[in-house]
């Protein structure tokens, strides 16, 4: 297929491509007939993000993760981790993460 044939066709391709968010950028390009160049460029054009990550959506999650650091940091002198894991909406998992990278002591056990 033409270039012009396929720049027509993307409107198309980025309605369906909401149906691969979870499967990811590969098995959307794969099932749809396009490069994986091509289908990330349609949906960041479109605003479509892929759960599979990029530099990109790692960057920006690596930035949201960080945001975060100063609000644990501010909390965990007075709360314990399942309060400011809801006050938040994390899980442990990610708040244990957060803390050991920016060295924030979320241990209350230590304060009793």
């Amino acid at each position: 297929m033409r270039w012009d044939a396929h720049r027509a066709a993307e409107p198309e391709v980025a309605k369906s491509l909401h149906q691969f968010k979870e499967a990811g950028v590969y098995a959307a390009a794969k099932a749809l007939g396009r490069s994986t160049r091509s289908i990330n460029r349609i949906a960041q054009q479109h605003g479509i993000e892929f759960s599979t990550p990029t530099k990109a959506t790692s960057e920006r999650r690596r930035a949201e993760r960080d945001a975060l650091a100063a609000k644990i940091k501010e909390l965990a002198g007075t709360r314990s981790q399942a309060q400011i894991c809801e006050a938040l909406g994390i899980t442990r998992a990610i708040l244990r993460e957060i803390a050991e990278i920016h060295f924030i002591d979320i241990d209350s056990r230590k304060r009793a």
